[in-house]
């Protein structure tokens, strides 16, 4: 952004800024067999100076040359934000349907943040860092290496989603970035050898809910604390009869509250469900490897 800016104060007509919405090759003339000066990837600000036929001279990325006079949107342009989004969500969903491919998830997210950043008035703005967030988080979540044990799992940095909940609090943007960020809390242990460790996550859903009443994922949250709790009581009741009745009157409780918050949903169902197996003496199936966030 520094260097743009310099360069469009050399100007002695500015430069107009726009975004790019694809990837483009930088030429050093209008001709796309002149030879190839840089890049642009989807997100990047650019300076528009001159057209040339079927190309725009630009500077962006510390680069003078011309691109294709394609995906470029203005920023003057009133539909920027949508026109952005848009963008942004056919990336990701490209990203989704290869099986997460890096490249276009990471465009996707520059995207995504360039309308918090460049239309930080826009009704988009929120959710723009919120999705830009998310991407980032979960990608590198996927790239941490595997531990021996949970409580050496490392995290991303989540300075991002910590920004949402800043500066955008009492929105779903913000519990949706808050619950990305539960799986932090959850490196007590396994919980084959250690059941208590799944009675301490239950609480962390507990606690979030109570935070987020009303949140998109609240209810996911809830069944989250009782799927939990029925584990739990599936483990200890071969071994302390005590904490396996306690886990029990728990499950029915916070299922039953869970139905009074959230009636209707698949996730009351399922919660319904966990308690009848519990009622009913019927354990349920404990994963081999502890999940990280939702079962």
């Amino acid at each position: 952004m520094a260097a743009l800016g310099a360069f469009l104060g050399a100007q002695t007509a500015p430069l107009q800024k726009a975004v790019s919405l694809g990837a483009a090759t930088i030429y050093l003339h209008p001709d796309k067999t002149s030879a190839q000066v840089g890049s642009v990837r989807p997100g990047m600000e650019i300076g528009e100076q001159s057209v040339s036929g079927a190309f725009v001279q630009v500077f962006a990325n510390g680069v003078s040359g011309w691109v294709q006079n394609q995906d470029l949107v203005m920023y003057s342009d009133p539909e920027s934000p949508e026109l952005i989004f848009g963008a942004a969500a056919e990336l990701e969903r490209q990203a989704e349907d290869s099986g997460g491919e890096r490249q276009a998830a990471m465009d996707a997210a520059r995207l995504y943040y360039s309308i918090f950043s460049d239309f930080p008035a826009s009704a988009r703005a929120g959710e723009g860092l919120y999705r830009a967030a998310d991407v980032v988080w979960q990608v590198r979540l996927g790239e941490e290496p595997k531990r021996r044990t949970p409580s050496e799992r490392q995290f991303p940095d989540d300075a991002d989603l910590r920004r949402v909940m800043n500066k955008f609090p009492d929105t779903q943007w913000a519990a949706r970035a808050a619950y990305d960020l539960l799986v932090e809390h959850f490196t007590c242990g396994d919980w084959n050898d250690k059941p208590e460790c799944a009675v301490k996550e239950a609480g962390t859903y507990q606690d979030y809910v109570k935070k987020y009443p009303r949140g998109p994922l609240s209810a996911e949250a809830a069944y989250d604390a009782v799927y939990r709790e029925g584990i739990a009581w599936t483990l200890y009741k071969g071994k302390d009869q005590g904490k396996a009745a306690e886990m029990g009157r728990a499950v029915a409780r916070d299922a039953a509250t869970l139905r009074a918050s959230f009636a209707g949903t698949d996730w009351a169902a399922e919660a319904a469900l966990v308690a009848y197996h519990v009622a009913h003496g019927v354990a349920l199936p404990v994963p081999s490897i502890t999940p990280l966030g939702g079962p």
